[in-house]
């Protein structure tokens, strides 16, 4: 096995557009599985025509999108970060603002009653 830039699929070595392809898409046929790991047939034929494409010159983002076209986006293991994707970016740096700021207010609480 190749190692960081490229790995084998089913016996095809994979060029590394693909392998980014396929290592952040989710299964549409294992559901809460990448399709990297995806044992099922379906999904190393949905691989060989990732690797097929990317061998015939198409772009990681014309699949992305196709994939996104026929399969939803549940196929897209991340939001995108634009829209109402761009909440499931942000909400979480929110959290953890405001966390900072409520342990960082009760902290000086605290010390102030401790004080003598």
């Amino acid at each position: 096995m190749m190692q960081s830039d490229s790995l084998l699929v089913s016996g095809t070595e994979t060029p590394a557009v693909a392998r980014t392809i396929i290592t952040t898409a989710m299964s549409p046929y294992c559901p809460g599985l990448t399709l990297e790991v995806c044992p099922s047939p379906q999904a190393d034929s949905l691989r060989r025509v990732i690797i097929a494409r990317v061998q015939r010159g198409d772009t990681r983002a014309m699949i992305e999108a196709d994939l996104e076209r026929d399969f939803g986006t549940e196929i897209r293991s991340m939001p995108k970060a634009e829209g109402f994707g761009l909440v499931g970016w942000a909400v979480p740096g929110l959290v953890v603002l405001v966390g900072a700021f409520v342990v960082t207010r009760w902290l000086r609480r605290q010390v102030r009653r401790t004080e003598p």
